[in-house]
């Protein structure tokens, strides 16, 4: 299996469950089969196309079977997403290696009967691509089609109206753009653009210190200019909440759910040398991965603690950043296995957590002080009904509009931060500016 990309992406597909972030299955399949680079990247692009169009290919192997999905055994039903999306949506993949690939998992994996079922199902599928340039035509009218659970397909058609709806989903059925950040005091961006174009990497400048990739992550890791901290991996919807404290060099900030540190290492670059980063998380493991960053990064002003934000004490300060956990319907595409791994309870269990969060951690802000409170979801629920339910039991806080660098049509009607994927073009994040009187 160690350099058998489709293989290994069978293996993580069947490991996965809904109890389980894809991330981790990903990495424990890797770190036990030592697989080289190229299968490496090849098994994550399977992996995460799959898992992101799942619900497509599900409805494409039930009309060209003639079976239900779930009268097909699980590793056949596997097996036969990777060779539809093969087939269907990757130029790169002859159909004939595709179909032989598949055929040969089956018989591998099952048995020679369920070899000839993956062969038949495959044969016929190649056929109509073949002979019927219309055969997709009435399958892109049902809803399965959007590859988006029907719970939140329908909350979005009420937040987002039935088109606003379809090009969410279309949007986060993309592979998303890859951004990163650079320090302009230390390169410019044509230095950046140069350096990586040596490495056979492309890119272009998207805003500020910002360029957007044209390729995957792959290359990039291996460059010097990213593993010694120079540039980071960040979306500037991400950047953005931080841009909303006003931070200032020699300030202090407390950033609080802070792991893995991406925003906790942009703060430390904004505040300077004089200025101090105090970043707190209940996951120990994840604290030690955002202390690892900034040793790359070489930052000496932050300071890590392990913390529960809903319980816990934190120094008083002046500006806090409550980057809250969330159901992540903002990261859909950069993270495909949320859409599948939530239900709908989960917006109204996270309300509840950020609520606690928000009115505990509020306690540490002094007088005149400010916090920015974020998440990456797009539900209302996690966000204005969240800050608004706070107001009105902490009547010495209050909004203020954000007023910085951030673009004007990443604010919304109430003077918070709101990005959406396929208006923005970036990862769908909320943030609100709460001042204490």
């Amino acid at each position: 299996m160690r350099n058998d990309a489709r293989l290994l992406a069978y293996s993580i597909l069947y490991q996965f469950n809904n109890d389980i972030k894809l991330d981790l299955v990903l990495n424990k399949v890797f770190m036990d089969h030592e697989p080289d680079l190229r299968s490496r990247s090849r098994a994550k692009v399977l992996v995460n196309d799959v898992m992101r169009l799942r619900g497509r290919l599900d409805l494409m192997i039930k009309h060209v079977s003639g079976r239900k999905i779930k009268q097909i055994q699980r590793p056949i039903r596997l097996i036969l997403r990777i060779g539809f999306y093969e087939i269907m949506m990757d130029e790169s993949v002859p159909d004939y290696a595709a179909v032989d690939s598949a055929v040969e998992m089956a018989n591998d994996l099952s048995n020679s009967r369920s070899a000839g079922f993956t062969n038949a199902v495959l044969r016929n599928l190649t056929r109509k691509k073949e002979n019927d340039q219309n055969w997709l035509a009435g399958l892109s009218t049902d809803p399965e089609w959007n590859s988006i659970p029907p719970w939140l397909q329908d909350r979005w058609k009420k937040n987002l109206g039935e088109a606003g709806c379809i090009k969410m989903a279309e949007s986060v059925n993309k592979n998303p753009p890859n951004f990163i950040r650079f320090q302009p005091d230390i390169r410019s961006a044509e230095e950046v653009m140069n350096i990586l174009w040596e490495d056979g990497i492309e890119s272009e400048i998207f805003s500020g210190s910002f360029l957007r990739l044209s390729s995957g992550l792959g290359k990039l890791l291996q460059t010097d200019i990213f593993n010694n901290g120079e540039i980071s991996i960040q979306n500037p919807a991400s950047a953005a909440i931080v841009d909303c404290l006003d931070v200032r060099p020699g300030d202090t900030v407390l950033d609080v759910c802070a792991a893995p540190g991406t925003k906790s290492l942009y703060l430390s670059y904004m505040v300077g040398d004089s200025g101090r980063v105090f970043a707190s998380d209940l996951i120990k493991e994840r604290v030690e991965k955002g202390k690892k960053d900034i040793e790359r990064h070489g930052r000496s002003n932050i300071e890590w603690m392990v913390k529960d934000a809903s319980k816990d004490t934190f120094p008083k300060t002046d500006l806090m950043l409550i980057d809250a956990p969330c159901t992540g319907t903002g990261v859909l595409g950069r993270k495909p296995d949320i859409r599948w791994r939530r239900k709908v309870s989960d917006i109204k269990e996270m309300s509840e957590k950020q609520y606690s969060i928000l009115n505990h951690c509020a306690k540490f802000i002094n007088s005149n002080g400010t916090l920015v409170y974020a998440t990456c979801s797009i539900e209302p629920e996690e966000n204005w009904n969240v800050v608004e339910q706070f107001l009105k039991l902490n009547p010495q806080f209050f909004v203020e509009k954000i007023h910085s660098k951030i673009p004007e049509s990443w604010i919304d009607e109430k003077g918070a931060l709101q990005t959406l994927p396929y208006v923005h073009g970036v990862d769908g994040m909320f943030a609100t500016r709460i001042k204490r009187s």
